[in-house]
C-alpha cells in the first residue's frame, strides 16, 4: 500500500527563514551569523542565546577544522 504525499513548490519559504536559529526557550531568532554569543568549550562551539543564555546550535570544532584543511 503506497500514501500520496503532496508538495507545493510554488510558494517556497522565504529566503531568510532558511538562514534564522530560533532559540527553543525564549523564541529569539536571529541569522546564524546574527547577534549569537559565541562559546568554546572543549572541542565545541556553542551558539548561545543573547536573550535568555540557552545553547542554540552546538558543533564540534574538530569537523570544522577539518573543513578548514581541505
Amino acid at each position: 500500500m503506497s500514501t500520496y504525499t503532496y508538495h507545493d513548490d510554488s510558494h517556497p519559504p522565504p529566503e531568510d527563514r532558511k538562514t534564522m536559529l530560533f532559540c527553543p526557550d525564549c523564541g529569539h531568532e536571529s541569522p546564524i551569523t546574527g547577534d549569537w554569543n559565541t562559546r568554546t568549550t572543549g572541542d565545541e562551539r556553542l551558539l548561545v542565546c543573547t536573550v535568555c543564555g540557552s545553547v542554540v546550535d552546538r558543533r564540534s570544532r574538530r569537523r570544522s577544522e577539518v573543513v578548514e584543511l581541505v
